[in-house]
């Protein structure tokens, strides 16, 4: 009876992990041929492979790009563990994809689901289209344009200080953070500290560190895989204890700044006078609360504000900081390039301030971060995507439950589309068709479709304020003493945080 359970325990564990994925892998082999590139491995250990690429490559995509070089595929199917993720590269597809979003929930890859579940990037169908609804004014023109003196305040305030530092990526956290801080609270958030560091600068690492923990053990991994957000608590390790504690540490210091407002705006006696006009996010959300206070609890309101917070502070302190970071880096290798853009600057931006009608004039800034996004965007295969109900994309079927990766990386790559695509040359954004065979789907640095970055336009401007305030008062220079490595924590980031130097202009010329 003992051989019979263990025989049939060994059948399904082989049906489970080896026939069922692989026979789905095949399938589509035999359907799509050369476009289908398929990867096996027993138990999923694709990105442990990818990791130890990285230690002789120094970059995680740089073997996947050399592959895709030799023989372009529209699809590239693996599996982790029983479930099969398919890499989607083919633009024809992944358009129909970016259109359909109704398909898809994106997986929770901090695996947590009191921290940004239910903000705008994890949010699904009615809940996800009343909030991009609610927030959308926030982010046009004029809204935007009002908060250009603030985001040069921010910016000149801390860029004064950066060569006394370090840890340049920080410094850049800090201004990118404080922006969406003051987009969202106004003053009020001003100062506050978490360990030691500033409320964005302890949010960002707590979130990176949340991503990379299940690259730096494989017993993590394999426990999110199987069990999902309630993996943390199952027998959890030293660093996932301590992650918990972050945790509950930042929701009770942004809870409180939330509460606080909220009784001042339910005891305001110019509530609707003043209060409807305001450019705050809080007070947007929250007046929508009282609006609607009906439908949940004070808890429940509380909370949903404070995980758009968290959701709006990653999404526009560590991707639009790390953008900076990775421009300073190419000004640093293109030292011509960096002249140039630094001339059109002091030429254009005479001003302390570089508001909207200067900033439109910065063509040569504007090609330069359009290049860094097409070689290293900090959002490349940023999220993936859970199929929830079998559909149909052309002539693919995908499955319920199969893992779903959008990957425009590779396009901006290929021969196809671009000349030397592998060259840095920000001149092609000057010229009229930067993009060959361009059916708008090819690049796409801010993705496209319903679901499109809400804030894309926001972190341009801060990008260009950015990096103008430092180009006017610094030389950009590679730091000779670290070796630059391209790795995955949250996003796609450079890394050590002082891969570059700044030199102050004056120092120099003395």
């Amino acid at each position: 009876m003992l051989i019979h359970l263990l025989l049939g325990t060994f059948l399904f564990f082989i049906y489970v992990f080896v026939i069922k994925p692989l026979c789905s892998m095949f399938r589509l082999k035999m359907q799509f041929g050369q476009d289908c590139k398929i990867s096996y491995h027993f138990l999923g250990g694709e990105i442990w492979k990818r990791l130890n690429d990285m230690k002789i490559t120094h970059d995680i995509f740089k073997f996947e790009k050399e592959q895709y070089k030799r023989q372009p595929y529209k699809l590239f199917v693996s599996n982790f563990l029983w479930k099969i993720r398919i890499q989607v590269t083919d633009p024809e597809y992944y358009k129909v994809m970016l259109h359909n979003h109704q398909y898809y929930e994106k997986v929770n890859v901090i695996n947590d689901n009191n921290l940004m579940k239910k903000g705008l990037i994890f949010e699904m169908n009615g809940h996800w289209k009343a909030q991009r609804t609610l927030l959308a004014e926030q982010f046009e023109f004029q809204k935007l344009k009002n908060r250009l003196p603030m985001i040069n305040q921010v910016s000149l305030e801390m860029i004064s200080d950066f060569q006394r530092q370090n840890n340049l990526l920080e410094m850049l956290e800090l201004i990118t953070g404080q922006i969406v801080i003051k987009s969202f609270f106004g003053d009020s958030a001003k100062k506050i500290t978490i360990f030691e560091k500033d409320i964005q600068v302890a949010i960002a690492e707590l979130l990176n560190d949340m991503g990379e923990i299940r690259f730096k053990s494989k017993y993590v991994y394999v426990k999110r895989l199987i069990l999902g957000t309630k993996a943390c608590n199952f027998f959890p390790t030293e660093n996932e204890k301590k992650i918990q504690q972050r945790i509950e540490l930042v929701k009770f210091e942004i809870t409180k700044l939330i509460r606080n407002r909220l009784i001042e705006i339910q005891t305001s006696t110019q509530q609707s006078s003043s209060n409807s006009k305001s450019n705050l996010f809080i007070d947007v959300l929250l007046q929508d609360y009282i609006k609607n206070q009906h439908s949940k609890s004070e808890s429940q309101g509380i909370d949903e504000i404070l995980q758009q917070f968290i959701t709006l502070l990653f999404a526009g302190t560590d991707t639009t900081a790390i953008l900076c970071y990775h421009c300073l880096y190419f000004f640093a290798q293109y030292p011509e390039a960096q002249q140039e853009i630094r001339e059109e600057v002091l030429s254009v931006c005479t001003e302390e301030y570089i508001l909207d009608d200067r900033m439109k004039q910065l063509n040569k800034l504007s090609a330069f971060i359009n290049e860094v996004l097409r070689l290293r965007n900090p959002a490349a295969k940023l999220v993936v995507r859970n199929s929830i109900q079998t559909h149909q994309v052309k002539d693919l079927k995908i499955q319920k439950n199969w893992n779903v990766i959008i990957n425009p990386l590779l396009q901006s790559v290929s021969e196809k589309h671009f000349v030397n695509p592998e060259d840095f040359d920000y001149k092609r954004w000057l010229t009229p068709e930067p993009i060959l065979n361009n059916d708008n789907f090819i690049y796409i640095p801010f993705s496209a479709g319903p679901r499109n970055c809400i804030g894309q336009h926001m972190a341009l401007m801060e990008t260009k304020i950015i990096l103008s305030q430092i180009l006017k008062q610094f030389i950009i220079q590679a730091n000779e003493h670290v070796i630059p490595k391209w790795t995955l924590r949250f996003v796609y980031q450079l890394q050590p945080s002082n891969c570059v130097r700044l030199i102050k202009i004056q120092e120099k010329n003395d």
